[in-house]
């Protein structure tokens, strides 16, 4: 089975960093992203249109892909990942159904969109670690000392492109609190007359991005720690108090 830094050598160690602040994939965005694709160029294809492509096209690691959608859907529905957006598309009715992971069995496996169902980073970097993905092979260099030559192994360096940070704690509120911060605040700028987003604004966007963060309490929470000290709660800005006072004269 080849590893993941092997998969990236195949496609030329392609650049995926703008992937990496990414808390949550599609399974078909990890299996792209571990095959040394970027999901962007697939994006708008959902599940058999981009396995189609995939058999079409047949690009370097085409095969790769497909096995690994297949694999990764089967550990979610056995639950060896965790996934907290399971999409079901079921026969006969008339749209996709979210259910939760605990109801999911493998009988299921041929009904969930790959395209739309979600897992953490941290779950398929432990998945692809528990199989293989990461792990390093020896390979012998050659050695030249007075005109004998000798055989040393020598582990082979780690690939510049690493897709997968090494896990670390994360909650569903710590994940919806880096999301705020990377959709709303990275880029705000309070001195260049940016209108900040509105509370009910970052609150909405929590509870659709994020099915498992919900309360309202929580909502405010997140956007109060991650909101701009100039910020405040969003909307128009009040003038400032000195042109106010213009031409208005206090009661006595």
């Amino acid at each position: 089975m080849a590893t993941l830094q092997e998969l990236h050598k195949n496609r030329g160690n392609p650049n995926l960093s703008h992937w990496k602040t990414r808390k949550l994939l599609t399974i078909s965005e990890a299996a792209l992203l571990t095959c040394g694709f970027d999901p962007l160029e697939f994006d708008h294809l959902a599940d058999y249109p981009l396995r189609d492509e995939l058999r079409s096209r047949q690009p370097i690691n085409w095969q790769h892909v497909l096995m690994l959608i297949t694999s990764i859907t089967e550990a979610v529905c056995t639950h060896e990942i965790k996934s907290p957006y399971v999409v079901l598309e079921l026969p006969y009715a008339d749209d996709w159904k979210i259910e939760d992971q605990i109801k999911v069995s493998f009988a299921d496996e041929m009904y969930l969109r790959t395209t739309l169902t979600k897992i953490h980073r941290e779950e398929l970097f432990k998945w692809l670690k528990n199989n293989g993905y990461f792990h390093v092979h020896q390979e012998p260099i050659t050695i030249k000392f007075d005109q004998e030559i000798y055989q040393h192994p020598e582990s082979i360096q780690k690939s510049n492109v690493i897709l997968l940070p090494e896990p670390t704690y994360t909650t569903p509120a710590l994940d919806a609190l880096y999301g705020v911060i990377d959709e709303f605040w990275k880029n705000y700028d309070p001195d260049n007359n940016q209108p900040p987003p509105k509370q009910n604004v970052v609150a909405s966007w929590i509870k659709t991005n994020y099915p498992e963060i919900q309360a309202n309490d929580i909502c405010m929470y997140i956007d109060k720690i991650c909101r701009h000290p100039k910020a405040k709660k969003g909307g128009n800005i009040k003038l400032n108090s000195s042109n106010n006072m213009k031409g208005v004269t206090p009661k006595k």
